[in-house]
């Protein structure tokens, strides 16, 4: 239990340092809502499994039955939204691997961010603007449509470029790119997202 305790301190500390990198970088993945929904499930998964060593060893659980079983149902609905997630967003098995634990870094960064800037009036992110990412290929989302409203879907991201595929079979290849908010200036045209 005192493991436990101390890598919940551990990402913590991680989470609060790493959060606008993490955040930024996985922007078009996962956000700090999606995040939170992730933290939840894990928690309630280390929770139940904490619960079931303290029964095999011949403890007992606190709450009734219809605690547990409203906490289970919880904890499948926030690993769903989980594997959801990995499924239609993450583009690598990488990504996949790695969601979880980003998710639990962004979720517990943002509640020692926000913590802080309550307590300690610290800014949540560093006050600069970067526009290094205005031009970021891999911020493009999954889906775009076009200036006549034709979707467009991520085959995916090749380092300097991005492959795009629409229903009836034609692609593009992006190569440059100026993102704004929700729409995008690229070699081929506007493209814009919801």
């Amino acid at each position: 239990m005192e493991f436990l305790i101390i890598f919940a301190i551990v990402l913590m500390v991680v989470g609060y340092f790493s959060y606008n990198p993490l955040r930024k970088k996985w922007a078009g993945i996962i956000g700090v809502g999606g995040s939170y929904i992730v933290l939840l499930g894990v928690g309630l998964l280390v929770m139940m499994i904490g619960s079931l060593i303290s029964l095999i060893t011949g403890g007992s659980t606190e709450g009734g039955i219809v605690e547990v079983i409203i906490s289970v149902i919880a904890m499948l609905l926030c690993l769903a939204y989980m594997v959801y997630v990995m499924l239609t967003r993450c583009e690598t098995i990488a990504q996949r691997i790695l969601l979880p634990f980003v998710a639990c870094l962004i979720g517990f960064g943002f509640c020692w961010r926000l913590l802080a800037s309550i307590v300690f009036h610290a800014p949540m992110e560093s006050g600069e603007q970067s526009t290094e990412n205005e031009f970021d290929i891999s911020r493009l989302p999954t889906i775009v449509y076009d200036d006549n409203n034709r979707e467009w879907k991520k085959r995916g991201t090749y380092g300097d470029h991005a492959v795009y595929y629409s229903n009836d079979g034609a692609e593009v290849t992006i190569y440059n790119t100026q993102i704004s908010g929700t729409t995008a200036t690229t070699n081929v045209g506007n493209l814009h997202w919801y």
